[in-house]
């Protein structure tokens, strides 16, 4: 279904995975973050190679199933990891289910920043557009329960939206990203209201912040494997 909820006459006031979101939102990621596709497919690559058996692939923040759906169409039916997504939506779950019905998932409905989330006996952990819907205060304490429940040499796959390191920078940034969504078919207004909606809701970090967190919590090597503008994606060694 084609996201056109910024375009009705009474949007939302502040963005939220509600139900509405979740019946568009594989609309919503193709049209909204640049060279998506090629992210996940990235993503999907790193988890293939260090994916270690008998172990734990999660998707924190797993949305609506589609990262999870594109790897286990990947993976290989004799692999014997266990797949597990957490999201803190049930709108979002409830259409993972469907989604993934008939594939060996599970999925679990938490708040990331719960502190009774557990996570163990990982090798890889996938953090795609995530990290920043969590509460500044609290990333510290998920990257560090992250890095404590991968098993060694286990990697952590973060995609993030970023600020720019300083005010001119992310200027042109934030310009060239409402180019690019306007070339996917959004107006000015929705961009606006979306952007308004998400204001303390979605809070970017620049990308030095997001090393700086990831080495606080314990991770001894991080590698940039792509950067767009305001986009990036990182892995980080255990």
């Amino acid at each position: 279904m084609k996201d056109e909820l910024f375009a009705r006459e009474t949007p939302c006031e502040k963005f939220e995975f509600n139900a509405e979101v979740a019946q568009v939102f594989d609309d919503m990621l193709e049209r909204s973050i640049p060279l998506y596709k090629e992210c996940r497919d990235l993503a999907i690559q790193f988890c293939l190679r260090y994916a270690q058996p008998q172990s734990r692939i999660y998707d924190l923040g797993c949305s609506a199933g589609s990262f999870l759906e594109h790897l286990t169409n990947r993976l290989e039916p004799s692999f014997s990891a266990e797949i597990i997504g957490v999201d803190n939506s049930l709108p979002m779950l409830e259409r993972a289910q469907k989604r993934l019905q008939g594939r060996s998932v599970e999925l679990e409905e938490a708040d990331l920043a719960d502190e009774r989330l557990e996570l163990k006996s990982a090798s890889v952990v996938v953090l795609n557009y995530t990290l920043q819907f969590v509460s500044p205060s609290k990333r510290l304490a998920l990257v560090r329960k992250i890095h404590s429940g991968l098993l060694e040499q286990g990697r952590l796959i973060l995609i993030e939206k970023i600020k720019g390191e300083d005010a001119e920078s992310d200027e042109v940034f934030v310009e060239f990203y409402h180019d690019f969504k306007r070339k996917m078919g959004y107006s000015s207004l929705e961009i606006s209201r979306k952007r308004d909606a998400l204001e303390d809701v979605l809070i970017s970090w620049t990308l030095t912040e997001n090393i700086d967190l990831l080495q606080k919590a314990g991770f001894s090597r991080i590698e940039i494997f792509f950067k767009w503008n305001n986009f990036v994606g990182l892995i980080a060694l255990k």
